[in-house]
């Protein structure tokens, strides 16, 4: 009753001209009848048939905003006849006219029903699944009957019922909430719709993530086959290199040995000449052949060829450029999604290898910022929505230095359902813009 007093004041507000108005028409045509009593068991009869309908009405835990708003508006006119009827002294129950009114109080009933009643239930139902949105349920696993708020028992735990009540309770205009073994009706069927949405959304995933796996396949077996095709030709550079290398060595030793046979050859020949020079005086041979093993003495033979020492690799992986960095960062995440349980910043477990992945690819990347901007889709309040985003881009960060990334400085930011990459009004353009980016600075 108070929520119509307050959001619908204006048809009560009539009510009550009505009920100080109709007085006066009966003083001024002569409504008036002095029939004491008379309509006190008539008004008695109404207000307890009214009284026991809102009574049945409560008993079933669906009252009837119709009901509700008749019984408002009847209190309205009687407090309205009170008002009127001060000047001539009348009151309700002493004069004919009093039906004049009550019947006028029918009709803005009867219009109050065609104008306003209907958005009641509309406006509640809105008003209240913005608040399961916001706490983290199914905005569709409710039903508004009059002003009561039905929840299903299969909601959750007695604790999340009860603590979810007490938010829907602060909801204006929310009378009561109540619990159901299940939902019926229009609820129901909303609920089931969302039900095959997901199902199909999921179907739409799981072949997403079978044909990136498949391509995923192709294209390691075609780096193995680029792989096995570069060993080959280098084991064939090789074998080229080293035949190469030992032609040119007995090339080398053949040319020494023969230098070395003709300086024999004219040595000994210079000998014998100096020998048949020399032969007359004995202390010139003497002198000549001292000479000989003087000069012979003096050759000393070749320093060996200085050994050649090759630096080993230190088998690091090299430093990938920002722009490499970019590229493999980017990949991963165009080849999978990180997920999230429904409406929190909670990582889905089926997401932990590809943080894996991303790890290994960022700690090969030079010591750079990267921004780890959160989004989501248009659904709920902008405010709730850039919030959430900002946690779910902090639970990445936080999983990806557990892992242990190096010098690599990781941002994290929040940026709601701005920058949609696809449309907000299906179910599959929303999954979409409910992703993580990586930008490297």
């Amino acid at each position: 009753m108070l929520y119509l007093v307050t959001h619908y004041w204006i048809w009560l507000a009539a009510a009550f001209v009505v009920g100080a108005v109709t007085p006066l028409l009966a003083d001024k045509f002569g409504w008036a009848a002095d029939l004491e009593n008379y309509w006190v068991s008539r008004v008695g009869v109404v207000l307890a048939v009214a009284v026991v309908l809102v009574a049945a009405q409560l008993a079933s835990g669906k009252a009837e905003l119709m009901l509700e708003a008749g019984v408002g508006l009847v209190i309205a006119y009687f407090v309205g006849g009170l008002a009127g009827g001060v000047a001539p002294g009348l009151l309700p129950v002493r004069f004919e006219g009093w039906w004049v009114g009550l019947f006028a109080t029918g009709l803005i009933l009867a219009v109050f029903g065609i104008t306003t009643l209907p958005k009641l239930e509309p406006d509640l139902r809105e008003r209240v699944a913005e608040v399961m949105k916001d706490a983290g349920a199914d905005p569709l696993n409710f039903d508004v009957v009059g002003r009561d708020v039905l929840m299903p028992a299969d909601l959750g735990s007695d604790k999340v019922r009860a603590d979810l009540g007490e938010q829907i309770l602060k909801v204006p205009g929310v009378r009561r909430v109540a619990a159901v073994d299940e939902l019926s009706g229009a609820a129901l069927a909303a609920k089931t719709v969302a039900k095959l949405q997901a199902e199909v959304e999921a179907k739409a995933k799981a072949e997403a993530e079978a044909a990136a796996q498949a391509a995923a396949a192709k294209e390691a077996e075609a780096k193995e086959a680029e792989a096995k095709a570069m060993a080959a030709m280098d084991a064939a550079q090789k074998r080229a290199a080293k035949a190469k290398a030992e032609a040119e060595a007995k090339e080398a030793a053949a040319k020494a040995a023969a230098e070395a046979a003709a300086k024999e050859a004219a040595a000994k020949e210079a000998a014998a000449k100096q020998a048949a020079e020399q032969a007359a005086a004995e202390e010139a041979a003497k002198k000549a052949a001292d000479e000989a093993v003087a000069k012979q003495a003096a050759v000393k033979p070749a320093a060996p060829a200085a050994e050649i020492k090759t630096a080993s690799a230190t088998g690091e992986l090299p430093v990938a450029t920002t722009q490499d960095c970019q590229g493999r960062v980017s990949s991963l995440v165009a080849a999978e999604k990180i997920n999230f349980e429904r409406r929190s910043a909670v990582i889905d477990k089926a997401s932990q290898p590809l943080l894996g992945k991303l790890a290994a690819a960022i700690k090969q990347c030079p010591a750079v910022t990267i921004e780890v901007a959160g989004y989501t889709d248009a659904a709920g309040k902008k405010s709730a929505n850039v919030a959430l985003s900002k946690r779910r881009a902090e639970a990445v960060v936080a999983s990806l230095t557990k892992a242990g990334i190096g010098s690599v400085k990781l941002v994290a930011e929040g940026y709601g359902s701005a920058k949609p990459v696809a449309s907000n009004d299906t179910a599959e353009g929303r999954a979409q813009n409910r992703r993580i980016e990586f930008v490297v600075k």
